[in-house]
């Protein structure tokens, strides 16, 4: 089998309910459609975009980049195909998102041609994923009444957002949500980089009587001083999230001792096995990690399922944002159910793409290269 082509498409997906995003301006999903052609008819696919929902712009260097770089895996078995063009991209978002859609491409091919999931691939087994409520950002009360009914949906762990408030919402909001659900619900919050180390520090102690799971990424990404300092002062473990991206990052946050838990992003890592290895190294370091996506259609979530479970038991994913857009741009959903996900257990990733709501989506990026 090798690689006798790669098309590529851009899309923008909107959101359900755009007014419930930070910036509803900004509401949607921006990425690269990746579909790796085989000799033998067979098609790999992935999705690429820069960290976040994407941007046009993000997305339109990333059609240009892979443009320039795909005669270089024609004629190669995908996985090495996904190699050379891995090393070929350039370092930043840009190259990490084109070395995980292209390698999610690889993957799902080979895992077809072999008749296996990608989750077998990856040495993990096939299970059924608990998925984490996101919370919107809402005020108190009804924040309290959306987590109610993502517990009375089968929801076992909850996400909270916080950091763009004053420091009384924010706690009044955990309040409130922990009242709502009881104490058998696994609850996490978000800071989201929205914090001084010195709120936190203040606000952190405040939450402590409502036995938080942790706290994602209080202070910017770079500040890793500052979260090792959080984190020796918090009653409340510290997860980092956006402070890790690839291997380096997490060696960093590790040294630091800037958090007790690695939020590992496909995307973010630069590929699978590049986040799979960060996992790995989370144990050996004996931190927690918990795979989750940035708002991805439902080629990203498939991907962070088969991740989760390869390494056994997976945490709770945060793996739930695509059920937030118009259309997962999948031919059967994959949506939660008693608040988990199956991980799909045919060849591949196990899904197929509905090439009529590419087309509904799609904007003007598109290219395609073949031997």
């Amino acid at each position: 089998m090798r690689v006798s082509g790669l098309e590529w498409r851009g899309v923008r997906v909107p959101m359900r309910q755009p007014e419930r995003a930070l910036d509803p301006s900004k509401a949607g999903r921006n990425a690269l459609i990746i579909r790796m052609l085989m000799d033998n008819g067979l098609v790999g696919v992935g999705e690429a975009a820069p960290a976040g929902p994407g941007r046009p712009p993000g997305v339109a260097d990333l059609a240009s980049v892979l443009h320039d770089l795909a005669p270089s895996a024609l004629g190669l078995h995908p996985i090495i195909a996904s190699d050379v063009l891995s090393a070929l991209a350039p370092r930043g978002s840009v190259g990490d998102a084109l070395r995980f859609g292209v390698e999610t491409a690889a993957f799902d091919a080979m895992g077809k041609n072999a008749g296996r999931p990608v989750t077998d691939l990856l040495g993990g087994v096939i299970d059924w994923i608990p998925i984490v409520a996101l919370l919107d950002f809402l005020p108190p009360e009804e924040a309290a009444e959306q987590a109610r009914a993502a517990v009375a949906q089968g929801y076992e762990c909850l996400k909270i957002s916080l950091g763009a408030r004053d420091a009384e919402t924010d706690v009044e909001t955990v309040r409130r949500v922990r009242q709502a659900v009881g104490e058998g619900v696994a609850l996490r919050a978000d800071a989201d980089e929205g914090w001084t180390a010195e709120r936190a520090i203040h606000t952190l102690e405040r939450l402590r009587p409502y036995a938080l799971e942790f706290v994602e990424q209080p202070v910017i990404a770079e500040d890793l001083t500052g979260m090792a300092r959080i984190r020796r002062s918090s009653p409340v473990p510290i997860a980092a999230d956006e402070a890790v991206g690839g291997m380096s990052d997490a060696v960093k946050v590790a040294d630091a001792e800037a958090a007790d838990a690695l939020v590992v992003k496909g995307a973010r890592a630069g590929g699978l096995r590049a986040a799979q290895a960060v996992m790995a190294f989370a144990a050996e370091r004996r931190l927690r990690s918990m795979v989750a996506s940035p708002l991805e259609t439902g080629i990203g979530v498939a991907v962070g399922l088969h991740l989760a479970a390869s390494l056994g038991e997976a945490a709770p994913a945060g793996l739930g944002a695509s059920a937030r857009l118009e259309s997962d741009l999948l031919a059967k959903p994959l949506a939660p159910s008693r608040g988990h996900i199956t991980v799909p257990h045919l060849p591949g990733l196990g899904v197929e793409l509905d090439l009529s709501a590419v087309d509904y989506y799609a904007t003007e990026v598109a290219g395609v290269v073949a031997g």
